[in-house]
């Protein structure tokens, strides 16, 4: 009659189980002796708890039992989840991971399971999911390099003062967004910064995934603004809209009123928004519109405008949090132009402001995008 019996790898045979339970219960040897005479099923030297498992179930070997009881169909374990179980966690960080935090704590609380993370770790790499810091940047095309090319060749003899000169109104949209009523509310909110999200291997950039977004998770009450700052260091223009975009007449209405006594020059510089993209209305109105190249947000410099406002205003919710403070659509607005108005004011020691520093670091930036094979620059 032949038996058959499953023994994990690192696991010790019956006959070596049998052999380190007569040195540990008969010959009193201590544990680092028994491991030097005994090897797992894979033939190496075998760890502590190993042999302390091996030596225990063969305690408890009844009389007329050949081999003791194993349970390693899984590893020795009860499977915590069911197939069905599985099936949830991945069909909720596929469904979820765009719009909420998907870590395995929260998948935990969600689907309130009394399982351990590392068992969701486990569930969603066999699933392909891998935890990883996701990148901020998208490739670009050679197309788009071509186009960065061209637009930072014919500026590189650029000196500061050229672009103080020419930047007349630099214009850029921003979705910023104010905490919400509740304490809860407005802690998570300032905790919004996720640096790593669910991704498969290889997984293309998608800017409908939450933290694609640059400026960290929408979670709150949102308040769209469009500003600008021209060559002079000064924050001129502020446009607090219903929408983060809008159509071509309401911004035709505001290249006519706004925008045109905001420029202290000719030239008004923004991305490619389609909307935004009227020349011929900026030309009606004594100015010339610019565009930077597509996939540009390094060369333009209000990105880093926005990315220091939300720097400023993250440290200011958290002072709101410990006051219990709770900010209204007016004060939140009023909090922001503070803020952009401290940009355009040197600091006590310095000579320029913030904004005059964007403005003169211009050259460096596109020597530094031309050196870097007219890919990303940084900001």
């Amino acid at each position: 009659m032949k038996y058959t019996i499953t023994v994990h790898p690192k696991g010790l045979s019956p006959a070596a189980s049998a052999k380190a339970w007569y040195l540990r219960k008969k010959a009193k040897e201590p544990w680092s002796k028994i491991l030097d005479q005994v090897k797992t099923v894979s033939g190496k030297r075998p760890g502590q708890k190993a042999v302390e498992y091996a030596v225990r179930r063969q305690d408890k070997l009844k009389r007329k039992e050949l081999f003791p009881t194993l349970k390693y169909s899984n590893c020795g374990r009860k499977s915590e989840l069911s197939d069905k179980d599985k099936e949830a966690i991945v069909n909720f960080v596929v469904k979820w991971r765009g719009k909420r935090f998907c870590t395995a704590k929260y998948i935990i609380q969600e689907l309130k399971f009394r399982v351990k993370k590392k068992t969701v770790h486990r569930v969603l790499n066999k699933a392909g999911f891998k935890w990883r810091p996701v990148p901020r940047k998208s490739k670009l095309s050679p197309k788009e390099l071509a186009q960065r090319k061209g637009w930072v060749d014919a500026r590189l003899h650029w000196t500061s003062e050229r672009w103080a000169q020419e930047l007349g109104l630099v214009l850029d949209g921003v979705t910023l967004t104010r905490a919400p009523k509740p304490l809860t509310g407005a802690q998570k909110h300032a905790a919004q910064s996720i640096k790593s999200m669910w991704v498969k291997e290889g997984e293309a950039l998608d800017n409908d995934l939450h933290t694609h977004n640059r400026y960290g998770v929408q979670l709150a009450l949102k308040v769209p603004l469009w500003g600008g700052f021209n060559g002079a260091g000064q924050f001129t223009y502020k446009f607090w809209s219903e929408k983060p975009k809008f159509d071509q007449d309401i911004w035709a209405h505001q290249i006519e009123t706004a925008v045109k006594r905001a420029a202290s020059g000719k030239c008004t510089w923004h991305d490619n928004e389609k909307f935004l993209k009227q020349a011929d209305v900026y030309q009606q109105n004594g100015l010339k519109m610019v565009n930077f190249p597509p996939n540009s947000g390094d060369l333009n410099p209000i990105e880093n405008v926005w990315s220091e406002l939300r720097k400023e205003l993250a440290l200011r919710e958290f002072e709101d949090i410990a006051a219990n403070r709770t900010l209204t659509v007016q004060q939140f607005r009023q909090r922001v132009a503070q803020i952009l108005n401290s940009f355009q004011v040197p600091k006590p020691g310095q000579t320029e402001s913030y904004l005059q520093k964007l403005i003169s670091g211009m050259p460096r930036r596109l020597a530094k995008c031309r050196d870097n094979g007219y890919g990303n620059c940084g900001k």
